[in-house]
């Protein structure tokens, strides 16, 4: 899998979420061979893109098909340009992250040279980008956090492994994996004497499993490990997802400042809780929920 940046107009954003195509023009109004036209190219099914406009992040899309050239009608003219075009699945996220958030978000991972961040992209004809693994994991960062939260990521990751070419047996693990169900929910609830984690509760209704390290972010071996992974009903899996709440290397609990002790227990979360943590590699996953998901201040 290989990650892309792409610089769009309003107008190519629309062809992107209404046809499922990115489209970008051999050249450009002066004539001259678009750069962009020859990365595009380099696209290949299951790869993930981010898709700004005016340095604003829009959302995220998986290629699903080979890049092919052919002449198409594009903004602002319509006039039919020879185009190289890339079929998608878009996910837009419900709400734009803005180009400061951005910036402030990817200044340090973002190269010196040649920074695709374009605050004026708008403006200009479609440009795509390679993406580093430093940015990228940055990028999926952003929008695993994005507000009001998203599902954007996650579910252009699960599209990437659908159109991927990994076994269709693995496939449908990691994508049940993602919902909570299937191989990878037996095998945590086998951990947890088959009930949730915190209060012992085995309604299958109440409880669900839970990524210590969210799926979005983890890798495939990750997200099939079953310690990374903690069966909770749902007040405590909403609070853990959210970073309200968060474990210790020992087990015990750790309160967000943004959920004070006596709301906690209203919640029916109590506070002087201690996790039976199951050996090495989950403390290494509670370890990295506090220092990526956990509002400790």
């Amino acid at each position: 899998m290989a990650y892309w940046w792409l610089n769009q107009k309003e107008d190519d954003v629309i062809l992107l979420e209404e046809e499922g195509i990115v489209a970008v023009p051999r050249r450009d109004k002066l004539g001259k061979t678009s750069p962009s036209y020859a990365t595009a190219g380099d696209m290949r099914p299951a790869d993930i893109g981010f898709v700004f406009v005016g340095g604003d992040l829009e959302g995220v899309f998986t290629v699903v098909k080979p890049p092919q050239d052919e002449a198409i009608e594009m903004a602002p003219d319509f006039q039919r340009r020879a185009a190289r075009i890339v079929e998608v699945s878009f996910f837009g996220l419900p709400q734009s992250v803005t180009v400061e958030e951005t910036t402030l978000r990817l200044r340090d991972v973002l190269p010196v040279m040649g920074s695709p961040l374009d605050p004026n992209g708008a403006e200009k004809d479609t440009s795509v980008h390679p993406v580093g693994e430093a940015l990228a994991e940055r990028l999926v960062a952003l929008c695993a956090d994005a507000d009001p939260m998203s599902e954007a990521i996650g579910e252009a990751m699960a599209e990437a492994i659908s159109v991927g070419d990994l076994p269709e047996e693995t496939k449908n693990d990691l994508i049940e994996a993602r919902l909570g169900f299937g191989r990878l929910n037996e095998s945590v609830l086998a951990l947890w004497n088959g009930g949730c984690c915190a209060t012992g509760t085995v309604h299958d209704v109440l409880v669900r499993t839970c990524a210590i390290k969210p799926w979005a972010r983890a890798t495939n071996e990750e997200r099939l490990d079953s310690h990374n992974a903690l069966p909770l009903l749902t007040t405590w899996h909403i609070a853990f997802i959210t970073g309200l709440i968060a474990f210790a290397d020992d087990g015990a609990l750790l309160l967000s400042a943004d959920l004070p002790a006596e709301e906690a227990r209203k919640a029916g979360i109590d506070p002087g809780f201690r996790l039976a943590v199951k050996g090495e590699r989950q403390v290494a996953y509670l370890a990295w929920h506090r220092a990526n998901v956990f509002r400790a201040g």
